[in-house]
């Protein structure tokens, strides 16, 4: 496993974050050639920067908001920061929402680069479409309002701990939703597992168990 240090956090990386890596670079290492190995390499870097960028925010959040200790862990389905600390609601909607904003902060950057560089090369078209869709798609889904999404973390922060029931249903209902359609509508099946095992893990939730997914 992967271990460093990172403007004072740790960080580790799951072997696991690598297959991640490897799976949405797929398709270009099988185009073949060198080509397709640069660009399979250029994703895993993307993703990799941009989850660790993600999930400094939420360090950053929660050390602003009295934490004594973070930590951050990359896994198969992004990443996670975790540490012990007792914060109010509204720290807890700042440290959720710290993450999708970074996000979003990095892809508005790229999409002014963008636009400052006009017609830029081939390399950085496809670097900037990778760095806009990481970085502002992907912080769009995890602001829906499924838990333990960001966007779900958020709406458990509003709703309070006497309505966890109904943010557990709302992430339920949603993410069995976006399942089916990952499976039957998209054919995005990564996007069918990932909001399977985010449905199955809310239903754990709801039966009292610990969820053993996410």
């Amino acid at each position: 496993m992967l271990s460093f240090r990172l403007f004072g956090f740790p960080v580790r990386v799951q072997w696991i974050f690598w297959v991640l890596c490897l799976i949405l670079g797929m398709n270009y290492l099988q185009s073949g050639g060198p080509d397709g190995v640069i660009k399979a390499l250029i994703v895993a870097a993307i993703v990799f920067g941009s989850i660790l960028w993600h999930e400094l925010g939420h360090a950053w959040a929660r050390k602003k908001s009295g934490a004594p200790y973070s930590e951050i862990m990359l896994h198969g389905f992004g990443g996670v920061c975790s540490g012990p600390g007792s914060f109010t609601r509204g720290q807890s909607i700042f440290i959720a929402a710290a993450g999708p904003a970074s996000s979003l902060a990095l892809g508005f950057i790229t999409f002014l680069a963008v636009i400052a560089a006009g017609d830029a090369a081939p390399w950085m078209q496809f670097f900037a479409g990778w760095m806009l869709w990481v970085n502002i798609g992907w912080a769009i889904l995890n602001l829906l309002p499924i838990f333990p999404l960001d966007g779900g973390q958020i709406f458990a922060g509003i709703a309070g701990p006497r309505n966890l029931k109904l943010v557990l249903w709302v992430g339920l209902i949603l993410s069995a939703t976006l399942a089916v359609a990952g499976l039957l509508v998209t054919k995005q099946f990564f996007m069918a597992i990932l909001f399977g095992m985010l449905a199955f893990g809310n239903w754990q939730r709801l039966q009292g168990k610990q969820s053993s997914f996410l």
